[in-house]
């Protein structure tokens, strides 16, 4: 069986944590996707669709779910129903 110790949790976080540089990009194609109602769009030269969408959210979600800082454009998608 497997067991982490709690003075664990904190490097593990820092392993799978999402550098800032990855979070702005993704925040960047993921914000112009959505003004492009989520056609294929041109990012620093290269070619972003649906497939990339996927990739790109889920660096968002990584990073949202280790707790990283996101950009106030990214946040939205986080926000609760309940507020």
């Amino acid at each position: 069986m497997l067991s982490i110790h709690t003075k664990q949790i904190g490097p593990i976080r820092q392993g799978v944590a999402t550098s800032e540089d990855e979070i702005d990009n993704a925040t960047k194609i993921i914000a112009s996707a959505g003004r492009a109602d989520w056609a294929p769009i041109s990012f620093e030269g290269k070619l972003h669709d649906r497939a990339s969408y996927r990739y790109f959210w889920q660096v968002l979600e990584r990073a949202h779910q280790t707790g990283a800082k996101l950009p106030a454009e990214s946040q939205v998608y986080f926000q609760s129903a309940l507020h």
